[in-house]
């Protein structure tokens, strides 16, 4: 049965978004209006629809059928509809890319708008989490990588510019849904990211996404302080908001000045990304050498400091990583050399200016309690007083 009669709607749909619909005859079902909805307000993602019944006090109820409207206007809320697991792996998944589909990039299956449309207008947080698609090359090691994984069960060895890659996509995917997810948002986006790609799971103990876990907040608090300095006020806003919710004092973001533990210092001239890279992959080259130049190590370190400080602070990589890009980092040399490049200070005699400061102290405990510390702390502390005397 249809109706001729205009009908005006007021479609909340979410908590800060509501939009006026003017429609000039009532659709013929429930399905027909969300449509229309879809098509007028751009709305992408599924969702039912509850209506508020004047006869109970404007209290919500579904609608489950057309004749339920209230004649001539009404207010409509827009219930979204979480996404299943099926749902959310096939935004696109890897294992859904047809092998014989891969010759082109085009071929991949496109849903990224409507990924974003849907989380732009959820009012909660999808459960699961919709993993972004990946560039094209990226999915494809990703695919062979789930194949390798369900025979072997070993995971890939996730290159960095793989992870800087899954990080700045989740990254910009979470920024659509809210700035400040919580803890718990956070960890179902990384149980989400290794269920969708096995192949990234982290061996050993635990939930395998635990050094997942650590990066995507890492990444969020780099990517939030960099639209802070662009002056989103989105981020402000919600920063300021959550700082006055837990009592904490609101900052301005500086700069770090040189001496600080975050400065990063500018390239040296006539120097890019690109060229301190190749001094970068000549130092590990070297590093591998029996016979090592470690002047000519210390000279390249010193050369790559603004490059290496950049890694640093800006994507907080792993230790591991760390390891693998920067061995010489780890020279004892060079250990001293990379505290005075950051701080300005001699690592060893700040080490040994404590040393002379607690000594005594410690001294005074150790004999206090030196049956506590077992006869070799007594022979200790007897050799001591010799040399004293």
């Amino acid at each position: 049965m249809s109706f001729t009669m205009p009908l005006l709607l007021r479609v909340i749909i979410s908590s800060t978004e509501a939009r006026r619909v003017q429609l000039p005859e009532v659709p013929e079902s429930v399905e027909s209006l969300i449509t229309i909805l879809q098509e007028k307000l751009q709305l992408q993602g599924q969702f039912s629809l509850k209506f508020e019944d004047a006869d109970f006090g404007n209290a919500l109820c579904n609608l489950s059928d057309i004749s339920e409207l209230p004649s001539g206007k009404a207010v409509l809320h827009i219930q979204w509809c979480k996404l299943s697991a099926y749902e959310s792996s096939s935004l696109p998944s890897v294992s859904s890319l047809d092998t014989a589909s891969l010759d082109s990039e085009e071929s991949l299956p496109s849903t990224s708008g409507s990924v974003q449309n849907y989380l732009r207008t959820a009012s909660e947080w999808p459960s699961p989490f919709p993993i972004p698609a990946l560039s094209f090359d990226v999915e494809l090691k990703l695919r062979r990588g789930n194949e390798a994984f369900e025979k072997t069960k070993i995971g890939i060895d996730v290159t960095r510019d793989i992870k800087i890659e899954i990080l700045d996509k989740i990254v910009q995917t979470v920024f659509d849904i809210k700035a400040y997810p919580d803890n718990q948002e956070i960890e179902s986006i990384a149980s989400a990211l290794v269920l969708k790609y096995p192949c990234l799971k982290e061996p050993g103990k635990g939930k395998g996404f635990e050094g997942w876990l650590i990066s995507i907040k890492n990444k969020l608090n780099n990517y939030r302080a960099k639209l802070r300095e662009a002056g989103c006020n989105e981020v402000i806003v919600n920063r300021k908001r959550n700082d006055d919710a837990s009592g904490r004092r609101s900052f301005t973001l500086k700069k770090a000045k040189r001496g600080e533990v975050n400065h990063v210092p500018e390239h040296p001239c006539n120097h890019t990304d690109t060229s301190l890279e190749e001094q970068r992959v000549f130092l590990v080259e070297e590093t591998k050498k029996a016979r090592k130049d470690m002047a000519a190590i210390s000279e390249k370190m010193e050369l790559t400091f603004s490059l290496r400080r950049k890694e640093m602070v800006q994507e907080q990589p792993m230790i591991v990583e760390v390891q693998e890009r920067w061995p010489a980092l780890f020279f004892q040399e060079q250990i001293c050399e990379e505290f005075f490049r950051i701080t300005n200070k001699d690592l060893l005699g700040v080490f040994m200016a404590a040393t002379d400061k607690y000594t005594p102290k410690l001294l005074k405990l150790y004999r206090a309690r030196k049956g506590a510390f077992g006869h070799e702390m007594e022979e200790l502390l007897e050799r001591l007083d010799e040399r004293a005397s």
